[in-house]
């Protein structure tokens, strides 16, 4: 990871939810969330980069269901390496995603926490993945909804950016009930580590 400078740097999330301690600590001075999904943290960080010339690097914080065969747990924080956009549509042969061998962009990563590869579709998985269905997508571990359109706007502008995700769920059917019950728990714990380990 480059070195952190708070004044270069914007520290954005989902919603505000995700990022409300840090804007409290009045420590960082770009704090905004870009919005949920890969579309809205698109457009949002576009706006967002062309108003203030001065970023030179991307924080995301936020949230994200970890796939059954991945050797993490609920409530560790992990910082991704890379991120897809794989649709579940197309995995189960209900739908063809197109291109079909489909970009991915790579992320700088905090090495105080485990690297991830994440996938970001357009929707939350809700199918039970197994070992017969998961293989194309073996080498995912984590699953956030945001992270591929803020990377391809990031690469766009030359930007860097390091994203540090809390699971909160598995993914699978009950993976949207357990991020309900969870997000504020973990989102606290998230931003205080943020806090501690960039001030």
């Amino acid at each position: 990871m480059i070195p952190f400078n708070k004044e270069h740097t914007l520290v954005t999330s989902a919603f505000v939810g995700e990022i409300d301690l840090l804007q409290k600590s009045l420590k960082f001075p770009h704090v905004s969330p870009l919005g949920i999904g890969n579309l809205e943290q698109a457009i949002q960080c576009s706006r967002y980069l062309v108003q203030n010339q001065e970023i030179k690097q991307i924080a995301f914080l936020g949230s994200c269901g970890v796939y059954p065969w991945a050797p993490f747990r609920i409530g560790d924080i992990v910082s991704p390496k890379e991120v897809h956009s794989e649709e579940i549509s197309s995995l189960l042969g209900f739908g063809k995603q197109l291109p079909m061998n489909s970009p991915f962009h790579k992320l700088e990563v905090d090495a105080s926490f485990p690297q991830v590869v994440c996938n970001a579709p357009t929707t939350i998985t809700l199918y039970q993945l197994d070992e017969t269905n998961h293989r194309n997508w073996k080498n995912f571990q984590v699953e956030n909804l945001e992270l591929f359109g803020l990377a391809k706007v990031a690469n766009q502008f030359q930007i860097p950016i390091t994203a540090y995700l809390v699971i909160t769920n598995t993914v699978g059917p009950k993976g949207s009930a357990d991020w309900q019950k969870n997000w504020r728990e973990f989102s606290n714990q998230l931003q205080r580590t943020f806090i501690e380990h960039k001030t």
